[in-house]
């Protein structure tokens, strides 16, 4: 058996929303910045990840606001797709089974 999962903390870009798919399934969705911090104690480059809530979970997804800091744990997930100018792009999207506001 194998198994992705990924626990990520970091910083809400924009207040969380809830939206509904084509087929009229709610689902909440939110993005969050992540910094790394190097040896030399400077910050890296955020590395963004728009993160996706399906079930029971997304119920106070609206809770989320921008700036909190959040805990995301889920399974993590590559969005590529070609853009206008038909350079290769990618979103990385986190399917959260759980998440926690922390401050």
């Amino acid at each position: 058996m194998n198994i992705q999962q990924l626990l990520i903390i970091g910083r809400a870009t924009k207040q969380a929303e809830i939206l509904e798919s084509k087929e009229g399934k709610k689902f909440g969705k939110f993005s969050i910045a992540v910094n790394e911090f190097r040896k030399d104690k400077t910050e890296s480059e955020p590395t963004f990840y728009n993160v996706l809530v399906f079930n029971k979970t997304f119920e106070n997804i609206t809770r989320i606001e921008k700036g909190n800091l959040v805990m995301v744990d889920g399974r993590p997930s590559v969005d590529a797709y070609l853009n206008q100018d038909g350079e290769a792009k990618a979103n990385l999207v986190v399917f959260a089974n759980r998440w926690k506001v922390i401050k």
